[in-house]
This record gives structure tokens, sequence and C-alpha cells, in this order.
């Protein structure tokens, strides 16, 4: 969990440079917690495209890989890249 909080820290790190760079909100955070379980995510405001990511998956029958980076978080790099 504190892998893919501290990856989500360094791509919004990114984002947010984005916006002071271009001086415009474009990136948009986005945090929800209910419980035990978070939600962090990106909204791309010119594109009206999200990447979000939900610990919920972390539990139950699916399972992901410690070794490997979720996918979520590989979309949410490609979407900041892609700015």
């Amino acid at each position: 969990m504190r892998k893919i909080i501290k990856k989500f820290n360094e791509i919004w790190e990114q984002a947010e440079a984005h916006n002071k760079a271009k001086r415009q909100h474009r990136f948009i955070k986005m945090i929800e917690q209910k419980q035990r379980f978070i939600t962090v995510g990106i909204y791309d405001s010119a594109t009206k495209e999200y990447a979000l990511f939900d610990t919920i998956n972390l539990t139950g029958n699916y399972r992901y890989s410690n070794s490997a980076i979720p996918q979520e978080m590989l979309d949410m790099e490609a979407l900041v890249a892609r700015a």
C-alpha cells in the first residue's frame, strides 16, 4: 500500500509541475476514503479523461504482484505524459 501511494505521489508531482509550467489547472487530484479503502486518481480537464486506482482491489481474490506496478498507475503516467 505504501508503494502505491508513493508512486501516486510521484505521478501527481509530475502533473502538478505541468500545471505550474503551463499556468493552468489541467490536472485535478482525486482522493476518496471510505473506511479502510482509498481511491486515488487524476483527472485531465482538457481531454476529459481520468485514471483511478481503488485499493479494494488489493483484497479478495484479485491480487497485484508486489514486483510490478499496477496498470492503473501506468495509465496515470501516460495521461500526464500525453499532456
